[in-house]
């Protein structure tokens, strides 16, 4: 997390107001490790993000700590929330790639990203977890073309399968595109009162309402995802999980793909629309 900004000394004598007055909290975070910096004494930071004046010393000394947050967030299936604040919509709001970052600290923290996502998919085996966990690191993806141009990195990587878990990651999504509501055979339903949705393609876990995927992102996904890409990719994501347990039923989705290509030029026109859309002009993903 501290590579991202390099090394930094503790900042100076603080003069940053924090947006609700608790600059006692700002005090208390610039005089210890970052490391040591409490998630709830974050809430107050990440407000300032994005409301206030940065004390840029100060920020280079917090961000690591923001970032370690993010992370564990992450890992642990959660949103980047604190409180009523949230670290994408400060990110967003404050305007911070580009306000308190240079070119190549930029380049760094889009780095940061794109390795906690492959990270997080590393985690994924089988699909006994439900639709949520899927879910879960979908929704965070989803934050992050809100945020950051680094979809293309990330997707470019995720989807040449290195690894089991991105494989597993790549057919999770494109289920969530083959199939609608009740069709998914990777989340069946399990009682009669669910009904076997598949993960949700449009959600994204930021608390952010007013802002859309970033041009260059919406591009990427137009340029790339279509029924012939997603066919091609589910055929690499079958060999690469031959001999798995999960083999059986990648190889059936992989022939679903084949079968549906009407279906999947519809569900992806309608998925990028919606992403292009502020969340609560999206329609209902089903």
């Amino acid at each position: 997390m501290s590579a991202v900004l390099g090394a930094a000394p503790k900042p100076g004598p603080i003069w940053q107001k924090q947006f609700d007055g608790m600059n006692e909290t700002l005090r208390k975070a610039a005089i210890c490790d970052w490391q040591d910096i409490q998630t709830a004494d974050l809430w107050e930071y990440t407000l300032d993000m994005a409301y206030q004046d940065l004390q840029p010393d100060l920020f280079r000394h917090v961000f690591p700590a923001c970032l370690k947050f993010w992370y564990d967030t992450l890992m642990a299936n959660q949103s980047a929330e604190v409180g009523d604040s949230d670290l994408h919509r400060s990110l967003i709001r404050g305007n911070i790639l580009a306000r308190m970052l240079n070119e190549a600290e930029r380049q760094r923290l889009l780095g940061f990203f794109v390795e906690g996502m492959l990270d997080r998919m590393d985690l994924e085996r089988g699909f006994e977890r439900g639709a949520g966990s899927a879910s879960a690191w979908i929704s965070r993806f989803n934050s992050l073309g809100l945020v950051a141009p680094d979809i293309p990195a990330l997707w470019t990587n995720w989807w040449s399968m290195k690894t089991p878990g991105s494989a597993i990651c790549a057919v999770q999504y494109a289920s969530g595109l083959i199939y609608c509501r009740g069709e998914n055979p990777l989340y069946p339903a399990r009682t009669p009162m669910e009904d076997g949705a598949g993960p949700s393609m449009t959600e994204w876990d930021a608390q952010v309402f007013d802002s859309v995927w970033l041009d260059a992102n919406l591009a990427f996904l137009r340029a790339i995802l279509s029924p012939a890409y997603l066919v091609e990719r589910m055929a690499l994501a079958a060999t690469v999980l031959a001999g798995t347990p999960e083999a059986r039923i990648v190889e059936s989705l992989a022939q679903d793909a084949r079968d549906r290509g009407d279906i999947l030029h519809i569900r992806v026109e309608d998925m990028l629309e919606n992403l292009a859309r502020p969340k609560l002009e999206q329609d209902p993903w089903d």
